[in-house]
């Protein structure tokens, strides 16, 4: 059985200032090439990019000659949108996972373009996936001590799980930082959380039966805000309506640490990071 890796970089990268998707990290490579290298060890079969059509023509000289042994293609978010929808801010992560219906007939894998995940968490998922568990979709549980941030405070996803880790809710915790050894703590509400918490870091295992769950959502979505023009529809909305119908989330608990990019003062630190890892030999000089 296929399992697909599905990459959301469609994005303006308003808040980085460029489309960081496309920022150089290492050598000639970019952030989504570590996360393409560590699928493609892990036994993901192909590659997806949900981009927009103006990065395309990028896009498509960055992997010409890269990856030379894998199937990458591309779904373009802007295209998949209805002509009276249009605008220049896509619709967010939930529209841009509908867009795969037509071209992903399998278990599959969504990650954002701009941030790190570890290759322990593509092994795991991978693994997972090709079980194929009837009404299970899957998050990878990240330790919230290795999602925060040492330049100040970071949104994160704390998820509640039962005894068996599968996933109860997800609730938004808008100030977080490191408090002391053993805990963080969300300035915006005073409240402690451990430091290994689970969390989530849009890591997210599905079958297509995401996709008869997501369509009618989003068509719903669309009557109630398409005059809204900052309005978007998230992947997490979808994950709560396919636990309201049954679905059970299950979290994947990993010890690997993630890094990303928000800010451009980002930039700095990733670059850093990934310098370490390819001097340990855990990548090689030129992805």
């Amino acid at each position: 059985m296929k399992i697909t890796l599905a990459i959301l970089a469609a994005g303006l990268g308003s808040r980085f200032g460029a489309d960081k998707q496309i920022e150089p990290i290492h050598q000639r490579a970019i952030l989504l090439d570590y996360s393409i290298y560590d699928a493609l060890r892990a036994g993901f079969d192909e590659v997806v990019l949900i981009i927009r059509s103006e990065i395309e023509a990028m896009m498509r000289a960055h992997f010409k000659d890269r990856f030379p042994k894998a199937k990458i293609s591309f779904v373009f978010q802007d295209r998949l949108t209805p002509k009276y929808l249009e605008r220049k801010k896509p619709w967010g992560t939930g529209h841009a996972l509908l867009c795969l219906k037509d071209s992903v007939k399998n278990p599959f894998l969504i990650i954002n373009a701009d941030d790190f995940y570890g290759k322990g968490a593509f092994s795991m998922m991978a693994e997972a996936l090709r079980k194929k568990e009837e009404g299970v979709f899957y998050s990878a549980g990240y330790k919230l001590g290795n999602s925060l941030s040492e330049n100040g405070t970071v949104s994160r996803g704390i998820c509640s799980t039962d005894d068996k880790n599968n996933l109860i809710e997800i609730q938004e915790h808008t100030k977080l930082r490191k408090s002391n050894p053993h805990e963080a703590i969300d300035e915006a509400t005073g409240n402690l959380f451990p430091l290994s918490t689970f969390v989530s870091m849009n890591f997210w295992g599905f079958t297509p039966d995401i996709f008869q769950i997501g369509i009618p959502l989003f068509e719903t979505f669309i009557k109630e805000n398409k005059e809204n023009p900052t309005a978007e529809f998230y992947i997490p909305t979808l994950v709560s309506e396919a636990k309201h119908q049954g679905y059970v989330i299950r979290i994947l608990p990993t010890d690997e640490v993630w890094f990303g990019m928000t800010y451009r003062d980002d930039l700095p630190l990733v670059k850093k990071e990934i310098e370490t890892l390819t001097e340990k030999g855990i990548y090689p000089n030129e992805v």
